[in-house]
């Protein structure tokens, strides 16, 4: 006689088999879709942050004809972050002694770094994003490259987090850095950057484990793919993808 039913142990079976494969392949699914989520969202801020930051550079000059009068200090971030107010859409400023507008973080490496120090002030845009800014330079001329001209004339570091305070809460998966110079906004880690370059700065086992995934952000941003968090070959003049 023809068999028209599978038995019970036959069904067991195959949800068992299905059962293992999803056990092994969802981990990577729901990773690829939280990779995917950073680097939209990444996309998204870098193109907002831009035009307000070209706006307030149109409307006010450049900013080291702000008034900024000292650099690493968290009050001339504080009168930075006032300068961006009207072109920013900016919910909450917090100073440096404030805990409550940026997650604590850690590195690539695992290294936990302390929430914020001193020097720095921090905020929330509309959108849920916590950001904080580090003047690097009053005279805006900070340099982080020897042959990018573009790279030579930094005013301050921004730092954002894609997806708000949830977790991981680490550098170069959901925290990236963005440099405001005198006339536009670039991602940290650019192929022409030596200060905080892809090769050094985002990778999982190489160059300064204290800082490493700060250098993240232009590869996510021109590449759009987080694969550095996949294989350590990649390099802007060579692999930008693990396959």
């Amino acid at each position: 006689m023809k068999r028209n039913a599978f038995t019970l142990a036959e069904v067991l079976i195959t949800l068992g088999i299905i059962g293992v494969v999803a056990a092994i392949t969802m981990p990577t699914l729901i990773q690829k879709h939280q990779e995917q989520a950073n680097i939209v969202k990444l996309k998204k801020l870098y193109s907002v942050i831009s035009q307000g930051y070209i706006q307030a550079i149109t409307d006010n000059e450049s900013p080291d004809n702000w008034g900024i009068t000292e650099e690493n200090n968290a009050d001339s971030a504080l009168a930075f972050i006032e300068k961006l107010k009207p072109y920013f859409k900016i919910e909450k400023v917090c100073n440096s002694t404030e805990k409550d507008c940026f997650p604590k973080y850690t590195r690539l490496s695992g290294t936990v770094f302390n929430y914020i120090a001193n020097n720095r002030a921090s905020g929330i845009l509309a959108d849920g994003t916590p950001f904080w800014i580090y003047v690097s330079s009053k005279s805006c001329n900070f340099s982080a490259s020897e042959t990018d001209i573009k790279l030579k004339n930094i005013c301050a570091e921004f730092k954002v987090d894609t997806n708000g305070f949830k977790k991981p809460n680490e550098y170069g998966k959901d925290i990236f850095s963005l440099y405001l110079t005198k006339n536009s906004v670039i991602p940290v880690g650019t192929v022409n950057e030596n200060y905080s370059s892809f090769e050094r700065l985002c990778n999982r086992n190489f160059g300064d484990v204290s800082s490493n995934g700060d250098g993240c952000a232009a590869w996510v941003i021109y590449n759009g793919n987080m694969d550095y968090l996949h294989c350590d070959d990649l390099s802007w003049n060579g692999k930008t993808k693990c396959k």
